[in-house]
Formats: C-alpha cells, structure tokens, sequence
C-alpha cells in the first residue's frame, strides 16, 4: 500500500512539472495580464496551442489571467494574439496561431476565476491541464498532454492522447478518454465513462451511481472500487490484464465474468445460473441485482469484499 500511494504522489508530481517545461522553441517569452470584473457563475471558454492550461477557483468575482506566449524567434512570439472577450456572464479566451507562419510557438495560461464559475470549453495541444477548486462543470480537452482535476463539485468531461488523466474529489458525473495513458480516479461522487489504451484504470466510488459504470481499456489492468454495494450494472472490460473489483460486504449483484488463459476468484458466495469454471461465472452473489460485466483476456478477474 505504501508502494502505491508513493507511486500515485510521483506521478502527480510529474504532472505538474509539465507546467515548468513546455517544451523546446520558448527562447523569446513575453509576459501578459488581463482583468475582469464578472457575475458569480459565469462561463470560462479558453483555446490555446502549444501549452499549459492552469484555471482555479477564487473567492472573487473576477477573472484574472495571467499567461505566457513564447516562440523560437521573436516574430513568431509577436504574431500571436491573445483575443479575449469579456462580458458579466462570460469571458473568452483565445491564442490565436497565425496562419501564415511555421515553427517553435504557443502560449500558456495561468486563470484564476470565481469558484461557481462554469468551464464551458478549455481547449490546447501538446500541454497540460489542470483545474481545481471549482463549483460549475468542466469541459476539457488536450493532445500530447495530461489532465488534472481536483476539488471540482461540478461534473467533468476530460478528453486527451498520450496522456494520463487524474481526477480526485470530484461531486459529479466524469467522461474521461485518453489513449496511451492511465486513468486515475479518487473519491468520486457521480456517474463515470472511463476509456483508454495501453494503459491502466483504478477508479474509487464514494457513492453507487444511478447510471452504469463503464471502464474500458486494453494492455492495462482495471481497479474499481465501491464503498456502497452497486445500484446499477458494472462493465469493466480489458485485455492482457487483469481485473479486480472490490465491494462492500452486503452486495447482492448478478455476476458474468469471463477470462481466458487465466482464472476468477471471489471473496463471495457466488449462486450458480449458468456455467461457473476455472475461466467462466455466471451467477449471483447475494440476492443478485445489477449486471456486473467483467471481460478479459490473459488476465486474471478478482472479486473482493471489503469492509463499510
């Protein structure tokens, strides 16, 4: 366990060294700041390229942003534009890459706004995002880049590639895709869409949601915990890996669990419906109840019970 937890802080500590090293071509640099007074819970839309994308929540009704726009050249920094629109209810915010010119540039921006505000759309490539202590959603979308979200009570919808995504305390619902990366999840609240390859998914649920949860990857194993017994179906999905799902002691569910070249095990009493072998379940647990779907290949299925 302790092996673990230090693995989860380094990797988070990677994470964030993202935003110290964009990357090469940032020789020349120029620094901006904008202010904005806005109402409570207004709407944040930022696109950038080339760069990290940082948004926390404050106690005041303003949007402060303070950002870095760098390229190999001075020409290439100077011809990107910071174009922001701000108004009461809404500011937007966008780096925009000229057309006409190629190499070494982008920027990156550091926002702090008021802690209901809604991020409608935050948008870059080939850096990272991170967003914490927010009230409103988040919509979130990078390339090349890791996404970061913590203490959101809002619900997320987090899309990057060869990435990782990491996601903790959060009271709503989460969509994460990536590729390539990992998928991370603790103490979360809502429903949860977790899809990704080449990579792992470990996922902790305070609450069972009213929607099915869906975990799927390949060439990764699949973690899910659930600390009250589930209300809907589970479908954990894998390849070349294992799976392990762990459950409160008064679970009641319908087990279909399926592996090849590998075995299930369960901490529980499993009634038999169909076939029940070495690398084959069809039964219920408890007095049965939600579906829990769990595919793998040359991997192991665990089933654990573990204590409220």
């Amino acid at each position: 366990m302790i092996r673990i937890a230090f693995a989860i802080a380094a990797a988070l500590a990677l994470a964030g060294c993202d935003f110290e090293n964009i990357g090469p071509g940032d020789r020349f640099k120029s620094d901006f700041h904008y202010s904005y007074d806005v109402n409570s819970g207004a709407r944040l839309d930022i696109e950038s390229f080339n760069g990290s994308i940082e948004i926390e929540g404050w106690d005041q009704n303003k949007v402060d942003v303070e950002g870095t726009k760098y390229g190999a050249t001075e020409q290439l920094r100077d011809a990107i534009r910071i174009n922001i629109s701000p108004s009461p209810s809404a500011v937007s915010i966008r780096a925009e890459h000229p057309s006409d010119l190629h190499g070494s540039m982008g920027a990156r921006f550091r926002i702090r706004a008021p802690r209901d505000a809604e991020i409608g759309r935050a948008v870059t490539s080939n850096g990272p995002l991170r967003v914490f202590q927010l009230a409103g959603d988040a919509h979130l979308k990078t390339s090349n880049g890791s996404i970061r979200v913590q203490n959101l009570k809002g619900s997320v919808d987090a899309q990057t590639s060869n990435g990782p995504i990491d996601i903790a305390d959060l009271r709503g619902d989460a969509v994460l895709h990536t590729s390539n990366g990992r998928i991370s999840g603790d103490e979360i609240g809502g429903n949860i869409d977790a899809q990704t390859s080449n990579g792992g998914i470990n996922i902790r649920l305070d609450h069972s949601p009213s929607a099915p949860v869906k975990l799927q990857t390949s060439n990764g194993p699949v973690d899910l915990t659930m600390r009250e017994r589930p209300h809907a179906d589970v479908r954990a999905r894998t390849n070349n890996a294992g799976i392990s799902l762990h459950l409160p002691e008064d679970t009641s569910a319908r087990i279909d669990a399926s592996t090849s070249n590998s075995s299930i095990s369960s901490d529980f009493d499993v009634f038999m419906h169909g076939q029940i072998s070495k690398n084959r379940v069809d039964g219920s647990i408890g007095n049965g109840g939600p579906i829990l779907t769990l595919s793998t290949s040359n991997g192991p299925i665990h089933i654990v019970k573990t204590g409220r």
